[in-house]
């Protein structure tokens, strides 16, 4: 009885074992594809904005292989067909980490790459409480949160101090309405000695896409255009038509309608210029005698600045680093990264007033309006986004609204109709 026992228990063992070595197998195989946030991986970054490698590395690359020596970090950019996006996601080609602005976001979506971050930051311990709501709310507007914002932006005014001196105009301040801008503008925008000076200009995509009235550009329900109505009316009049009254010679618009940065560093025959925060770091702001101040508001919205435009981090769901990749966006939205960004005059994104109050004290332009010009005026809240944006913005005829070749109410009109049959032709695509 014992014997038969005896084998019977040797027989138990053995298929027990047999299990135990299947399940520490399996075991196995689940941690080499999950690995831990510390094991060595490399991760490609890939940056839509195509910011040269230098620049990655002088914001952010330095200071992650500083972070996380176990992990290589690849930077890419589509400086070629084969490297361009589309074309990498087509080939199964490595992408754990996506870099987009907010203007261009809307591209990565078609690609089907996005992966929503809800669980992942809560495993991670993302605080995302800390973050600017309004920051977030831009890339959850596409039905997930499929990013984290790294640094933010918003509109402000650059100046060229030189032209208010030359005509003995006050220069700008914080907290002007539109009708105030505009009239100093007027001041500004006159020929002189042969040279058509130029009293407000802007990029007119930024400055739509990123409207203080919230305005969208489609409607989700419908996929049609939502740009021919009263508020676009009333918003363009006021930031665009009106703005740039008095100009007598309309060749000198040639610049600011093809190259606006350009008319504004370069040739420096506009007063102010409105474009998005950053543009000072180009190399034509040497020896530039320039400073800045906030948007002007509407007077009805008194306070109230531009839509965010931040730069999102996404984790591509082909990634098999996603907890590796994770903890690179942690780190760049902590207290500490985002302390050390604002510090280099980078836009933090966190609801932290000693991070926003250190903003720029480590870069040449400390003498300069920047932390008021960015934080004076609170975001205005971000509109409802849709993958047509683009398609509406690239359809509205500034250059007609600009020289007055066409009356506000048929710039709009033109532009639903060449919007729609835009997203029309894109979805027949899809």
């Amino acid at each position: 009885m014992y014997r038969k026992c005896g084998w019977f228990i040797l027989v138990l063992g053995f298929i027990f074992s047999l299990l135990t070595g299947c399940i520490s197998g399996k075991s196995s195989t689940v941690n080499q594809l999950n690995p831990t946030p510390d094991a060595p991986a490399t991760l490609v970054v890939y940056n839509i904005s195509g910011d040269p490698e230098e620049v990655f590395n002088a914001r952010w690359g330095d200071d992650l292989r500083k972070k996380f020596p176990n992990y290589t970090f690849q930077y890419m950019i589509g400086n070629s067909k084969d490297t361009q996006l589309p074309n990498l996601v087509a080939n199964g080609s490595q992408i754990d980490i996506v870099l987009s602005s907010l203007g261009v976001i809307d591209g990565v979506f078609p690609l089907g790459i996005q992966y929503d971050l809800t669980d992942l930051a809560k495993k991670h311990g993302v605080d995302l409480s800390r973050i600017e709501p309004k920051t977030l709310d831009g890339i959850k507007q596409y039905g997930g949160l499929y990013g984290l914002p790294i640094n933010s932006g918003g509109l402000v005014v650059y100046y060229n101090k030189d032209i208010f001196d030359k005509f003995g105009v006050s220069y700008p301040k914080d907290g002007m309405t539109w009708d105030d801008m505009t009239n100093l503008a007027k001041k500004l925008t006159k020929v002189d000695q042969g040279i058509q000076y130029i009293g407000l200009g802007a990029s007119y995509g930024h400055l739509s896409r990123m409207n203080q009235l919230s305005l969208p550009f489609v409607d989700k329900n419908t996929n049609k255009a939502t740009i021919n109505n009263d508020q676009w009316k009333q918003f363009l009049q006021t930031a665009v038509v009106n703005s740039i009254q008095g100009i007598s010679d309309p060749s000198s618009l040639a610049n600011l309608l093809s190259n606006p940065n350009d008319a504004f560093q370069k040739d420096r025959n506009i007063a102010m210029y409105i474009m998005n925060y950053g543009l000072q770091d180009n190399p034509a702001f040497q020896n530039f005698n320039w400073d800045m101040v906030a948007l002007p508001t509407f007077q009805a919205n008194p306070g109230v600045g531009s839509q965010p435009y931040p730069l999102y981090a996404l984790i591509s769901s082909s990634s098999q680093n996603k907890d590796q990749a994770m903890e690179v966006l942690k780190f760049l939205t902590s207290d500490e990264e985002q302390m050390h960004l604002s510090k280099k005059g980078i836009v933090p994104i966190l609801n932290n007033d000693a991070v926003k109050n250190a903003f720029g004290q480590e870069t040449p332009y400390k003498d300069k309006n920047i932390k008021n010009a960015n934080f004076y005026n609170h975001y205005a809240v971000p509109h409802s986004q849709t993958t047509f944006d683009g398609a509406v913005i690239g359809a509205i005829g500034f250059k007609d609204l600009i020289t007055g070749n066409a009356d506000i109410n048929t710039v709009l009109r033109t532009a639903e109709d060449k919007a729609n049959q835009a997203i029309t032709t894109a979805l027949q695509n899809q």
